[in-house]
Formats: C-alpha cells, structure tokens, sequence
C-alpha cells in the first residue's frame, strides 16, 4: 500500500509527539527508541550533542523538560524521510535556573524498521522572541 503525504505527516506528528511525551514524562526507554542512534542534536547556543550524550544529559539531570510546545509546525515528507520546521517554546530548568527557549527548529526523522526515528535536530535563537 503506497502512504499519501497526509499519512506520512500524520505518523511523523504522532512519532514527534512522543518524542515530546517521552521527554517531559522522562520515560528514557521510549526516548531510546525514538531516536536514531547517529542522531546529531545542535542546541540553540551551539552545543551538539549525540543521542548518547544527549540521554546521559537527561539522565543526569543536567536538564529537565518541564514544557514543551511548538507551533508554525509544517512536515515536509520525502520518502522515508521528514523534515519538520516550526517554533519550539519550552521551559528546561537546567541546573538551578529555568530558562524558556523559543528557538526555531528543523528536525529530522527516518522511517527505520517501520517507525520514524528523529535522527536531527537543530535550533536557532530567534533574534526578537
């Protein structure tokens, strides 16, 4: 059966979403399977981070999701791939502080076994949030 784009969007916003869920409920295990194990995740002030520093990051408590939202999400699907752009805001309490990224993203999946896996992520700060 060939998916239409709407199917390909609809699967890629449902894996997004619980990438999103895993995150905020700091459910590691669903974490580790929704993204790919070459993942390369570009922070807004230019940190990157693998999937393996990234989840030892969250792991350790270096910081936490408290929310997280984003709009102007449009899903570009291109076979196996997708690319998603759209305006991330969260709230991360890093260390003692808590700070409110409002950076646009690009992010990137790919239909692996049958699932989409986020195998990109990069941030950038928005000159006038």
């Amino acid at each position: 059966m060939v998916q239409t784009a709407a199917d390909v969007e609809r699967e890629v916003r449902d894996a997004d979403a619980g990438r999103v869920k895993a995150l905020l409920d700091n459910d590691f295990p669903a974490l580790e399977a929704l993204l790919g194990d070459d993942l390369t995740y570009v922070h807004s002030n230019g940190h990157l981070d693998t999937k393996a520093t990234y989840i030892e990051g969250l792991r350790a408590g270096a910081s936490r999701y408290l929310t997280m939202d984003m709009s102007e999400v449009t899903v570009r699907a291109m076979g196996d791939t997708a690319i998603i752009n759209a305006k991330f805001n969260a709230r991360v309490r890093v260390g003692d502080r808590e700070i409110n990224p409002t950076p646009r993203v690009l992010i990137v999946y790919a239909k692996r076994d049958g699932r989409w896996q986020m195998v990109a992520w990069q941030s950038t700060p928005l000159a006038n949030p």
